[in-house]
């Protein structure tokens, strides 16, 4: 008798064991936000086979608190009034100067989850249109890495890039229309003579 009060305890625990290591736990999916420290807009205008490239650094712990670097530190776009540039934006990690990372193919695999903003700030008189070959979502939204800048006037100003990470519009004016987080902005300088 002794024998089946132990016996049955030990059977019950035995089955919950079976059953507990048995049962599937879905794995969970961490996306790791990849780390991005340099914006490059490669600009050619059409008809021509000349091609520009500017970059953006994101360097502010090396510099932080000093606006005269961060002033230096922004590339200069100068562009043509009257004239239409094919643009292409990549985006890498160039923390470790030895071993640049193209982040640009990871943002086109995840374009449901992506979208990048042009914002021109004091820069009027320039069209933004997507490019043949640009990179879509899943509902043919474009992402906008490849983009048509079309000049209409003198103008001088900024441009800032937004990656956008998980936007809740794919749409917008401005970067609040877009929502999601901001993965990078990267600013550059823009004269069209």
């Amino acid at each position: 008798m002794l024998n089946k009060i132990f016996i049955r305890p030990l059977i019950i625990i035995a089955l919950l064991n079976f059953i507990v290591a048995c049962s599937k736990d879905e794995p969970v999916h961490v996306h790791e936000e990849e780390l991005i420290t340099r914006v490059t807009l490669k600009v050619k205008k059409q008809g021509t086979s000349e091609e520009q490239t500017y970059s953006w650094n994101d360097d502010h712990d090396d510099h932080e608190g000093d606006e005269d670097h961060d002033e230096e530190a922004a590339a200069h776009i100068e562009l043509e009034s009257g004239s239409v540039y094919e643009v292409e934006v990549f985006f890498y990690n160039a923390s470790d100067p030895s071993a640049i990372e193209d982040i640009t193919e990871e943002v086109k695999n995840e374009a449901d989850d992506h979208q990048v903003f042009y914002d021109f700030i004091n820069a009027t008189g320039i069209i933004i249109a997507t490019a043949s070959g640009d990179t879509k979502d899943s509902n043919g939204k474009p992402l906008m890495l490849k983009t048509l800048w079309t000049t209409t006037a003198v103008t001088q100003g900024e441009v800032r890039v937004y990656l956008i990470h998980e936007p809740i519009s794919k749409t917008g004016s401005n970067r609040d229309d877009f929502g999601g987080e901001t993965d990078v902005e990267g600013d550059f300088h823009l004269d069209v003579e």
